[in-house]
């Protein structure tokens, strides 16, 4: 049965507990019950609020047991397909692209190919086998780049993004330079075609409000790229050399970046600090943008399929250098944690190959090495092959190991080299040894001691006491039983040896091997015994000074496999007089670096 139709079955039946039916009086007509009695003769009345409640009761329950629906969910829209209401809730690929090349202001040099550098860069976007983009606005001298309709064109790309997971790029090829703001502070500014030189502050576009409606996009994939002088620089006018390159370079002044940039964005910047971002008339772009865009259109390093940012940066920064003969560096900023997720051109079709990727402002410079091969310096994105690699960061020129680490890298996985300083560097290197020892001296090794195996342990104190040193202690025992001869005759004795050194040890290294090298203080104690089958015994007990050389190889993680030679010069007193010798020690070990 229903619900609408139990509910009905109910008020059918009337009143029930505590309302008994009345009996038949006279005429055949009922009286009320005992209830009904009581309450003086308000029965019907209350028979009949009784019937109301029901009633709306079963109003009320009907659509909700009439009929079953679930709870939420989306309603079909009069005029919209599914199909059209799914491809709205996608992410979307935005772009505002601009190039200023022409100003009114006749003290703004021109310049040749910022409208080009945005021209291309919009076809390549547009491409719907590259860029892939859903909507670019492009601001050249054609269509008005004044600060008026640059303002609208960042509230048209603030309106089309909606959703975080959206892509967006800006993008600026201008003139760059440094004047006071409204607040009377020096600040970074953007040359728009109306940018009046009297009037900087008021005509062009302060980088930090340009930031800070950039980070307010809701966007979580966004990049701004600014190919302009002081998209990083020190405070200083452009350097008398390359004042007579003003027809050639982008800005006037430079300025270090003040703003922070979030989680979320990148800017990708044409030059360093102190550095000029060129033109090139044989490339017929800006010198960065053309290797950008060279990236753009299918410089695909690890294979995925996909181009992103940091990719694109990375080849256009590696061409720029290497073309300008280090004269422009260029630069990122960036706080986007992980993997890159800016896709600028392609899709991801399958899974890369690994990554090791740093463009942490705080290691540039450092350099890299990977399996002991030098990679350069700082930044930089190197792809690798999947599998097990030792990664070495070392100060510039190389310096002291900053961080001596092996990684397992699976296809498709990205690392920040960076987050290798958050594991601890070894402190200490212990180390199990066995080897030979051999005096220099044919008549020590004839009347005294033969040559010896020794077995021993040695722990050492890495970067101390300072970076390029360690100290260490070693430990060696030798025991056998040997043929001696002492003026033609011949006689057996059992040896045992114990021997101790302190070094202090200078360090380097070249790939997965360091090199150490330093003064070592060593003692040796002698005791011979069982001479020729007697009780006789001997001691002889000596400290001298002497070199220590070591090399050692890291083989995986912190295993190390090692070889000590040891020289040290001592004088020992016989019977017949003092006899000043030398012995060798040549240790083969394998240590574990802690």
């Amino acid at each position: 049965m229903s619900c609408t139709r139990r509910w009905a079955a109910l008020a059918a039946r009337g009143p029930r507990a505590g309302q008994r039916a009345g009996r038949r009086g006279p005429g055949g007509a009922r009286t009320a019950g005992l209830r009904d009695r009581d309450r003086g003769g308000q029965g019907s009345s209350c028979t009949r609020r009784w019937a109301a409640a029901a009633a709306l009761g079963l109003w009320l329950l009907a659509g909700a047991c009439g009929t079953t629906r679930p709870k939420g969910g989306l309603e079909p829209l009069e005029g919209l397909s599914s199909a059209q209401v799914e491809a709205a809730l996608q992410p979307r690929r935005l772009a505002l692209v601009v190039g200023v090349d022409r100003f009114a202001d006749p003290r703004w040099p021109e310049l040749k190919h910022p409208r080009a550098d945005a021209r291309a860069l919009a076809g390549l976007l547009q491409d719907p086998a590259a860029g892939r983009f859903d909507a670019v606005e492009l601001l050249d001298s054609e269509s008005g780049t004044g600060l008026v309709a640059l303002s609208a064109a960042l509230d048209r790309l603030a309106g089309l993004n909606r959703s975080e997971r959206d892509v967006v790029l800006v993008y600026f090829s201008t003139h760059g330079t440094l004047a006071r703001g409204p607040d009377g502070h020096l600040a970074r500014y953007l040359v728009l075609s109306d940018t009046d030189q009297d009037r900087i502050g008021r005509t062009g576009l302060r980088v930090r409000d340009l930031v800070a409606r950039f980070e307010a996009l809701p966007s979580a994939r966004k990049v701004l790229v600014l190919a302009s002088c002081h998209s990083g620089a020190g405070k200083s006018a452009l350097p008398g050399p390359l004042a007579r390159e003003l027809g050639s370079t982008k800005g006037a002044f430079f300025v270090r970046p003040l703003e922070e940039i979030s989680q979320a964005s990148m800017v990708l910047t044409a030059c360093a600090w102190g550095e000029t971002a060129r033109e090139d008339d044989e490339l017929g772009h800006d010198i960065y943008t053309h290797f950008l865009l060279e990236a753009l259109a299918g410089e695909d390093t690890d294979g995925d399929g996909a181009i992103t940012a940091s990719e694109a940066h990375a080849h256009a920064m590696a061409r720029t250098y290497y073309y300008t003969r280090g004269r422009q560096r260029p630069q990122v900023e960036s706080r986007v944690s992980g993997a890159d997720p800016i896709v600028l051109s392609g899709y991801r079709q399958r899974r890369g190959d690994p990554v090791l990727f740093s463009f942490a402002s705080d290691l540039s410079g450092l350099e890299i090495e990977v399996d002991g091969r030098p990679k350069g310096a700082l930044p930089a994105r190197l792809v690798v092959e999947p599998g097990s690699h030792r990664v070495v960061l070392r100060a510039a020129g190389r310096g002291a190991v900053i961080v001596d680490d092996e990684v397992e890298l699976d296809a498709g996985e990205q690392l920040a080299v960076e987050s290798l300083l958050e594991r601890e560097l070894p402190d200490w290197h212990l180390q199990a040894q066995a080897g030979y020892q051999r005096f220099f001296d044919a008549g020590v090794r004839r009347e005294l001691v033969q040559p010896l195996a020794v077995f021993g342990i040695s722990a050492s104190r890495l970067r101390f006491p300072i970076e390029m040193m360690e100290v260490g202690l070693d430990l060696g025992l030798a025991g056998a039983s040997q043929g001696m001869e002492v003026g033609g005759r011949a006689f057996s004795q059992q040896i045992f040896q114990i021997s101790y050194g302190l070094k202090i040890m200078f360090h380097a290294a070249w790939g997965p091997v360091d090199f150490l090298a330093g003064p070592r203080l060593a003692g040796i104690h002698l005791l011979r015994s069982g001479i020729s089958g007697t009780d006789e015994s001997q001691g002889f007990a000596n400290f001298s000074p002497g070199l220590v050389g070591e090399l050692r190889w890291r083989i995986w993680s912190g295993l190390t496999l090692g070889l000590d030679l040891r020289l040290h010069f001592l004088s020992i007193h016989t019977l017949a007089g003092a006899r000043d010798t030398g012995y060798l020690d040549l240790m083969l070990g394998l240590g574990w670096a802690l």
